[in-house]
């Protein structure tokens, strides 16, 4: 499939990679309930109508990006005008020579051209990767992810590995919409979730800009990239734990708002709450569906 995607123009790829991810969902029940019972949750007034349609939208979304996987090095180019970047400014305000940033993403539309975006600013940057354990996938992922010109450093190097790519002048790119075992418990559309504070605890530790960058799909396999202005906490003299949880909620707050206005494109196929908050949200759906029906 990943052959096929590579020949095909890219336009069609995606769009071909959109229907099999449409596919795939009807197949994967269990990987489609949660992510009925997210959408639920984020979007309370939505029907059950809607939130199958906007369920099958996440499910596309997904298959397009897989099939861009292969052409990746195409966003990269900056001469196919695969990228709209906007927010410049924000970078540039805080930007000197050699001074890193933090920035912090979601997993939306397709989060990996945010490196490509990055590239093409000039900022070196690094991004962590969970390697696979088919190790011909992990090979040729990481060939394909190498072409955006963001450095990838596996999960297993944990924390070390971005604190020596700071100390580098790198900037980290790190997204955190996903529940992480063993983080701060912080509010995601009302409800706690395990979420990480690494991105804030980097930022305050060397003093940089902690910066939100949201990836949106545009039609034709192309998207836009935009920087949002840097974070700051509430209170500059709090304890730096305290500021880096406020920090974290204002990562939340973006988080929100990116979701609430293109959810078909949030990439929300695991449990985000935990199991308790979405079982009641799933039996919520179903009774409202059976009334319905």
């Amino acid at each position: 499939m990943l052959g096929l995607f590579r020949v095909l123009p890219l336009a069609w790829g995606s769009a071909l990679g959109a229907r099999v991810g449409r596919i795939f969902g009807r197949i994967a029940k269990q990987r489609t309930r949660h992510i009925r019972a997210n959408l639920s949750l984020a979007l309370p007034d939505k029907s059950p109508a809607e939130i199958d349609r906007l369920a099958q939208q996440v499910w596309e979304n997904a298959g397009a990006v897989m099939a861009e996987y292969p052409n990746l090095p195409a966003f990269g180019d900056p001469r196919r005008d695969r990228l709209e970047i906007e927010g410049h400014e924000h970078i540039s305000a805080d930007q000197t020579p050699g001074r890193p940033v933090v920035f912090v993403a979601a997993h939306l539309a397709n989060w990996e051209v945010i490196g490509a975006a990055i590239t093409r600013m000039g900022i070196p940057s690094c991004a962590m990767y969970a390697p696979l354990s088919n190790p011909w996938l992990d090979r040729k992922m990481r060939s394909y992810r190498n072409a955006l010109g963001c450095e990838l450093i596996s999960r297993d190097a944990g924390l070390r590995g971005f604190l020596d790519a700071l100390k580098a002048g790198k900037s980290p790119i790190i997204i955190t919409d996903r529940r992480i075992e063993g983080g701060k418990q912080i509010p995601l559309f009302g409800e706690d979730k395990e979420s990480s504070i690494l991105p804030a605890r980097l930022a305050l530790r060397f003093g940089v800009p902690l910066v939100p960058v949201q990836a949106m799909r545009l039609p034709g396999a192309r998207f836009r990239v935009r920087f949002h202005a840097p974070l700051h906490p509430h209170d500059p003299e709090a304890d730096r734990d305290d500021q880096a949880i406020d920090l974290a909620h204002q990562v939340n707050d973006k988080f929100e708002q990116w979701i609430t206005a293109r959810p078909g494109e949030w990439l929300c196929t695991s449990k985000i709450w935990p199991s308790a908050v979405l079982r009641a949200k799933t039996d919520i759906y179903t009774e409202v569906r059976r009334a319905a029906e």
